[in-house]
Order: structure tokens, then sequence, then C-alpha cells
């Protein structure tokens, strides 16, 4: 495994794209994270400050976080689609290495960048939860950090699908191209003539799913309005206006077992076609 990191190191190192668009993506999240804080809406029983205290930080950042994991899946795509552009793999397996290892080595790739994409969610997470929350306690800090681990699995899963497009298609641009169609407008049109208890099973769905829009209502709020059942009806879903899903475990299996189909079908494809 160190053998596989440092060869990946050396060409991410020498690579100016990769630096780029990590670059690009550490930017455009502090950026929106930054302003977002600066829009301070406080009217009686509504404080959109209460989105950065823990918390609630970790559901929002992440939801942020979220809307750039398409540049870290187009990361991906560009990384793995070099190796077949300038016959990389080729020369590795010449060179002794295993399909497998070729393949591992992605991975490697993939969990490196979705371990920085956490990093970056969590501190700007500690930093922000720690300015806007008075009175800190380690279970107001603690309680929903659950939530990252989610989007660490859902960082990981929109890199495997582009890791499998491109390892299928052998074209950066054309991968690229279907994974954003992908994403919109092919599946969700597809998804919108199928009857609603299917359409959470789709990849594109079940992953951008893990990381749903925050209650901004219900978080804002202090005091929470019920329904005539005593339940909160302050939150989108309980107003009709997001459609409910599945649970959130019921999600994670799903996005997990995308996750370990494509990694399989990405294996096969790797070991069964001339590099």
């Amino acid at each position: 495994m160190l053998k596989l990191i440092k060869i990946e190191l050396i060409k991410l190192l020498n690579y100016t794209s990769f630096k780029v668009i990590l670059l690009m993506h550490l930017a455009l999240f502090s950026l929106v994270v930054f302003v977002s804080s600066r829009i301070d809406i406080t009217v009686p029983g509504f404080d959109t400050n209460n989105l950065f205290r823990f918390p609630h930080v970790w559901g929002y950042f992440s939801w942020i976080a979220s809307w750039f994991n398409l540049l870290l899946a187009i990361l991906i795509i560009m990384v793995a689609g070099n190796e077949f552009s300038y016959r990389t793999f080729r020369q590795h397996v010449i060179d002794g290495l295993s399909r497998t290892g070729l393949l591992g080595g992605k991975l490697l790739v993939v969990m490196m960048i979705a371990f920085y994409a956490l990093i970056l969610v969590l501190l700007s997470g500690l930093i922000y939860g720690t300015v806007y929350t008075s009175g800190i306690t380690a279970n107001s800090v603690f309680s929903g950090m659950h939530v990252l681990l989610v989007y660490f699995l859902q960082t990981v899963s929109f890199m495997v699908i582009g890791l499998l497009l491109v390892m299928l298609l052998r074209s950066t641009a054309l991968s690229i191209i279907i994974f954003v169609l992908l994403r919109f407008p092919l599946e969700p049109v597809i998804r919108a003539f199928l009857p609603q208890f299917v359409r959470p099973f789709f990849p594109m769905k079940a992953v951008g799913s893990l990381t749903p829009m925050p209650e901004f209502l219900s978080i804002s709020s202090e005091t929470a309005f019920e329904s005539a059942n005593g339940t909160n009806a302050l939150t989108f879903s309980e107003m009709g206006l997001i459609a409910q899903g599945l649970p959130l475990w019921g999600q994670v299996i799903l996005a997990l077992g995308y996750t370990i189909l494509f990694t399989a079908l990405a294996w096969l494809i790797i070991n069964r076609r001339n590099l």
C-alpha cells in the first residue's frame, strides 16, 4: 500500500490541474460559507445564525460541501483519464504492477481526496461553531457529527461513479459529460416518469440524498409551530415542500451498496480489457 501511495502522490503532485481543482474546491466552499455567514436575518423567533451553531453547523456545512462533490468527481475522472491518455496504466503493468494494484491506487486517491473534503468540513464546522455558539458543551459539539461520516461516504460514492465511467469509456471529456448529464437531466428525467417509491433507489438520487437540505425553518426558529397531532410542522417536509424518501440508514446502506457494486464493476473492466 505504501508503494501505491508513493506512486500516486508523485503523479498527483506533478499534475497542475489536480492542484488547481483542489484549490478551486477549497476556495468555493470557503467563499459560500463565509458569504452565508454574513447574511444575518434576525427577527423575533427567527435567527439564521442558528445554522452556524452546534450541532446544526454539521448538517449545514455538509450540505454546502455536497454542492462541490461534482468538482471532486471530475477531478478523479481527470486523474484516471490521464492514465489512459498517456498509457501510464500499461507502463505500470509492464513494470510489474498488477491490474488490481492499478485500481487500488486510484481508490487510494479517492480516499485521500474524500479525507481532505472531510477535514475541510470538520475544521470549518469547528471554527464557525465555536464563534457562533455560546455556552458550548461536549454534547452540543458532538451531537450530529455522524453526518460528517455520511458526507464522507457520499464523496467517495460520487468519485467511484466517476472512476467507473472513465474506466468504461476511457475518455476524460466524454466521462465528464456523461457524469454531469447523469446528475442532471438524464436521471432526474427518467425518475420523473416512474412511480414515487422507485425514485429513491436510482444511484445519483441515492447518493445525492445522503446530505439533504437542512430544515431551515425549524433550525432558524426559536419556537416551533405544531400541527394538530402535536408534531413539529415547521419543516419543509411536514409542509409538503420536500418529498420524503428513505430513512438515513436506508440511504447509507443503498449508497454503500452502489459504491461496492461500482468498484467491483471497475475491477472487472480493468482486469478484462486491454490497457
